[in-house]
C-alpha cells in the first residue's frame, strides 16, 4: 500500500509540473483524464457555478471535458437550472461522490439531470466544490460510467481538482476575456445605497420609486456580475470603481 501510495504522490507531483505548462484549457482535461483513466474516470469538468437561474452559464466553463452529445443534451433541456450536483457544490466546500446525494431527497428535475447523465454513460462522478473569497464558488468535476477509487484516490482526484482550477484561472484571466458591462446611472445609485446598508424597501423610499422597481434593478446587477449573494456584487462593483465606500 505504501508503493501505491508513493506512486500516487509522484502522479500528482507530475501532473502539476505539467499544468504548469499547460498551452490551453483543452489540455488541462487532458492531463486530469490522463491521471485518473486508471480509477475509471473518462470525463471531467472545471466550472464556476453562478445562480441557477443564468441563462448563459457556459460561458462559465474554465475547461471543458464532458462528452460532446452529453454537453450537447445538457444544455439543450437548460439541465443545469435542476442540477443537484451544481446546487449542492454552491453550498458546501466538501467533496462528495454523486451517489452521496440522496434520491429521496431529490426533485423530479433533480432525478431527470442524474438519469439522463446515466444514459450518456456517467453513472457515477465526484465533485470538488471550491470557494474563494471575493469570487464565485466553483466546482472540479470527474465522472465515468465505472469507478473503481480505493481511498487514497480520493486524496488524489482532491490535489488534481485544486491544481487544475488554478491552472484552469489562468487562461480566464487572460487579456481578451470579456469585460463585466457597466451598471446605469440609476443602478450604480442603487447598489450605493446597498453599500451603506439601506434595504430594497428603503432605497424605494429614498428615490421615490416602488420597491418591486428597487428589487429589479438590484437583480439585474446582480447577473450582470453573475454574482451569488449582495454582497459579492458590491465587492465586483468596487473593483470596477462602479461605487464606492
Amino acid at each position: 500500500m505504501k508503493v501505491v501510495i508513493k506512486e500516487a504522490l509522484l502522479d500528482i507531483f507530475d501532473t502539476a509540473k505539467r499544468l504548469d505548462r499547460v498551452p490551453s484549457p483543452g489540455a488541462i482535461v487532458d492531463e486530469l483524464c490522463a491521471c485518473t483513466a486508471r480509477y475509471g474516470f473518462t470525463a471531467c469538468l472545471i466550472t464556476r457555478l453562478p445562480v441557477p437561474h443564468v441563462t448563459n452559464w457556459q460561458e462559465h466553463i474554465l475547461a471543458n471535458g464532458w462528452p460532446p452529445e452529453w454537453y450537447a443534451h445538457y444544455n439543450a433541456h437548460r439541465l443545469y437550472r435542476h442540477d443537484p450536483c451544481a446546487e449542492r457544490s454552491r453550498k458546501t466546500a466538501v467533496p462528495f461522490f454523486w451517489h452521496e446525494l440522496d434520491r429521496r431527497s431529490l426533485s423530479q428535475p433533480a432525478k431527470i439531470v442524474m438519469d439522463a447523465a446515466r444514459e450518456f454513460g456517467l453513472r457515477e462522478g465526484i465533485c470538488v466544490p471550491l470557494h474563494l473569497p471575493f469570487s464565485q464558488p466553483a466546482t472540479v468535476t470527474f465522472a465515468g460510467e465505472f469507478l473503481d477509487v480505493p481511498p487514497y484516490a480520493s486524496f488524489v482526484v482532491q490535489a488534481l481538482a485544486h491544481l487544475a482550477f488554478h491552472s484552469a484561472l489562468r487562461f480566464a484571466e487572460r487579456p481578451n476575456h470579456a469585460e463585466q458591462p457597466a451598471l446605469s446611472e440609476r443602478e450604480r445609485e442603487i447598489l450605493q445605497w446597498v453599500a451603506a446598508g439601506k434595504t430594497a424597501w428603503e432605497i424605494a423610499k429614498i428615490l421615490g420609486i416602488s420597491r418591486h422597481t428597487a428589487s429589479t434593478h438590484l437583480r439585474n446587477i446582480r447577473q450582470k456580475y453573475d454574482a451569488a449573494t449582495i454582497a459579492h456584487t458590491i465587492v465586483e462593483a468596487l473593483r470596477h470603481h462602479e461605487i464606492q465606500l
